[in-house]
């Protein structure tokens, strides 16, 4: 018997890019933990001596220094020094718009749960993420045309620089190898637009439904139906987001040959029909296009 997946309205939307000083993160209130991984935000935090809690606001270019990365639901100062300074960048998964390989490297094994360690930033790497960080700050604080495909372009470029750290500087073996999360993870990644029950994940990996639900509830605070689900309704916000896709486009890419089950399904979690998202979403991500058209 299939796991019946459970439909819950979506939390409000949260800011899908920003960039500010690290003293800026310490003023703000405590992130809810129970915040879904598909719209909650991904925080790196880049400090510049925190020894010694001084120096620029940007990560020098002169001197080495640390990379704090933590997903959603975890807290994200949790390890960085009291006195340290620096830029704190956050994103969320629908943003950043990645899928397939990219998602794999970028996401799930740079922000997985088990590495806990802080990164070290080389001096000889420390030039191009300053630049980096100045070119997205730039594009942040600006409106101008293509201003989402630059910051999300700057973005994907200074998760593969820290993707490439965390290959040099944590064991060889992948992390998403080890765990029942990790295997979960990648077959849903693989899968998610033909399976759509527990069960069939729980085949796969050898338990049952109530396992796999249990113990990916236990490492995430949300069961597997949950990751299921906004595994589909990420991709659907996706294809919204990067291209101007009709509904029906959409549900076929996602595995749905009924259209208007797709479409209660994307209401149910994200609160809005499909139509009334995507106008959302032009207006959040686009607002040129919008002042032009």
């Amino acid at each position: 018997m299939k796991t019946a997946i459970d439909f819950r309205p979506a939390p409000a939307a949260l800011p899908p890019f920003d960039i500010h000083p690290l003293a800026w993160l310490r003023q703000q209130p405590a992130a809810p933990q129970s915040q879904r991984p598909g719209s909650a935000l991904y925080t790196l935090i880049l400090v510049d001596e925190p020894s010694l809690g001084a120096g620029p606001a940007i990560l020098s270019a002169q001197a080495s220094g640390e990379l704090y990365l933590s997903r959603p639901g975890q807290p994200a100062l949790a390890t960085v020094p009291a006195r340290a300074q620096g830029q704190v960048l956050r994103f969320t998964d629908e943003f950043v718009g990645l899928a397939g390989h990219e998602r794999e490297l970028l996401l799930f094994q740079l922000f997985h749960p088990a590495a806990t360690e802080p990164l070290q930033v080389p001096a000889e790497q420390a030039t191009d993420m300053a630049f980096l960080l100045t070119s997205m700050q730039r594009q942040a604080a600006g409106a101008t045309l293509l201003r989402e495909d630059l910051l999300r372009s700057y973005l994907k470029t200074l998760l593969l620089y820290c993707s490439r750290l965390r290959q040099q500087q944590s064991p060889p073996t992948p992390l998403l190898q080890a765990g029942l999360l990790g295997r979960f993870q990648q077959l849903l990644e693989a899968n998610y637009t033909t399976w759509k029950s527990v069960a069939e994940y729980a085949q796969r990996l050898h338990v049952t439904a109530n396992h796999l639900s249990v113990s990916i509830r236990k490492e995430t605070g949300q069961p597997a139906s949950e990751h299921i689900r906004q595994r589909i309704v990420l991709e659907a916000k996706r294809l919204i987001t990067l291209s101007d896709v009709p509904l029906k486009e959409v549900a076929y890419q996602l595995g749905f040959e009924d259209v208007a089950h797709f479409s209660k399904l994307f209401k149910r979690c994200t609160g809005l029909t499909f139509s009334q998202f995507k106008q959302q979403t032009r207006a959040q991500y686009h607002p040129l296009q919008l002042a032009v058209a």
